[in-house]
């Protein structure tokens, strides 16, 4: 009796994820744990940035569904893959779970690098973190965040360096000033000296100097 509970559970719960995501649900993925105590259900959607406030108002806020809980914020860059296009550069990972359970939601969201992303801080305030850290390192831009600026970096960086165009060197370097007396930014200047190579074998270099 327990198990067709739970699966007629899952299966109204599929319905109402399906239908809150209605108007922009790309992909649903269902992973299911079973242990001792739990039968855990994890969902994996991936769905377009349109309505995305109205959207996780109604995550959060539907009696079924209630994920009050923001767990992590991420993003990638698509750039290296294969699978690249321009429309799908960046992807935002949103990880949500219940207080009560520990069902986990994880959202997936595809944009290109000039479309701007509404912040959803006025709903879950440790949001607010969260979506800085991906501004400094990705430079997302989340619409009617009320504190969008660096969290990670200095003042002044420029670029982000989680980027897969951000060079491993960066643009600038801290160094020393010794006459000054104080540390300062500076160009990033990458010189080669001269060096000498001897491609002779370590076994032919006694025959050479011998002669």
């Amino acid at each position: 009796m327990k198990s067709k509970l739970t699966s007629k559970f899952n299966y109204v719960f599929v319905f109402t994820v399906v239908r809150t995501f209605l108007f922009s649900l790309e992909k649903l993925v269902i992973q299911r744990y079973i242990s001792n105590q739990f039968n855990l259900v994890d969902y994996f959607l991936e769905i377009t940035p349109v309505n995305l406030l109205t959207t996780f108002k109604l995550l959060k806020s539907s009696l079924l569904l209630s994920y009050e809980l923001l767990t992590n914020l991420t993003c990638i860059d698509n750039l290296n893959l294969k699978t690249y296009k321009p429309q799908k550069r960046f992807t935002l990972v949103y990880v949500f779970s219940k207080i009560n359970s520990a069902s986990r939601i994880t959202i997936l969201i595809n944009f290109k690098e000039t479309m701007l992303i509404p912040s959803i801080a006025s709903l879950y305030k440790d949001a607010t973190w969260l979506e800085r850290e991906v501004f400094d390192l990705f430079g997302i831009f989340f619409i009617n965040h009320k504190d969008l600026r660096r969290i990670l970096t200095d003042y002044g960086f420029k670029g982000f360096p989680l980027r897969k165009d951000f060079p491993l060197t960066g643009y600038i370097e801290l160094r020393y000033n010794e006459d000054k007396k104080y540390v300062r930014y500076q160009r990033l200047i990458l010189m080669q000296e001269y060096r000498f190579f001897n491609f002779l074998s370590p076994w032919k270099q006694y025959n050479v100097i011998s002669n």
